[in-house]
Order: structure tokens, then sequence, then C-alpha cells
């Protein structure tokens, strides 16, 4: 017969104010009733808002900067974002192509808002300053 003794279990020890402080801030979002958008990666169908070279794309979501910049993306190329961020009640995500001081402001490259959990990958098309990309994303 075993002899287990319930009052040296290591699980027994455990607070659950010492579980929940080692949380980040997106993990405590999405347990407060927020969620977490995952950018799987892009499609670039075209890649048009350089014109000497390919675009130099980067997206922010809710205005905070999450991934690239990307240098010289071309037509037909896949990028694999692979990056996230925590959320309450929407997600505004935007894609910028950069442009350096001397090429003027950057250009915006489209947009698309999320508010909810998905079922598995999602897609949607942004358009904006001559580029389009399919954008692969996941809300939890």
């Amino acid at each position: 017969m075993l002899d287990f003794d319930k009052t040296t279990s290591n699980l027994s020890r455990l607070s659950l104010e010492n579980l929940f402080t080692e949380l980040t801030s997106e993990q405590s979002s999405a347990i407060e009733g927020g969620g977490f958008l995952l950018i799987d990666g892009f499609q670039v169908i075209n890649a048009g808002a350089d014109t000497t070279s390919g675009d130099d794309p980067y997206i922010t979501v809710n205005g905070q900067t999450v991934a690239g910049r990307f240098d010289n993306v071309g037509t037909g190329q896949y990028i694999a974002v692979n990056r996230g961020l925590g959320f309450d009640g929407l997600a505004n995500v935007n894609f910028f192509d950069y442009d350096d001081f001397f090429n003027g402001g950057d250009d915006y490259l489209g947009g698309f808002t999320v508010t909810g959990a998905t079922n598995g990958q999602n897609v949607t098309q942004v358009s904006g300053g001559g580029s389009t990309y399919d954008v692969y994303y996941r809300v939890f």
C-alpha cells in the first residue's frame, strides 16, 4: 500500500497569489475577458507601395508595433510573422510601408478589426498604397 502524505505535496504548498503573479499582460488580458490576437503571417498579392524596390511593411495593433519592418518584400512572398498581442474589446490591425526620411511618410497599406475569438485560422485581405496582402490570423 502506498503511504502518501497530502501535507507534503508540492501542489498543496502553492497559493493562488503565486500562480497569478507569473502571468504576462497578454495572459492576464485573456483571463479577464479580453482576447489574444496571433498574426500567423501574410501573403503578398501585389507589392506596389515602393516604386524602386519591394515593400517594407510593418504591423500595428491598437497603435502598437507588433511586427516588422520586413525589408524588400515582393509579390508572391509569404512572410511568417508569428507575433501577437492581448487586447480588451477590439483590436485594430494596420499595415504600413516604411519610408525613410527622404521618401516621405509611411504609406498606409490597409487594416482590419477583430472583436472576438475565431474558430481556427482566418484570412482577410488588406489593400492600400498600391499593395494588397492576404493576412492569416487567429484570435483566442
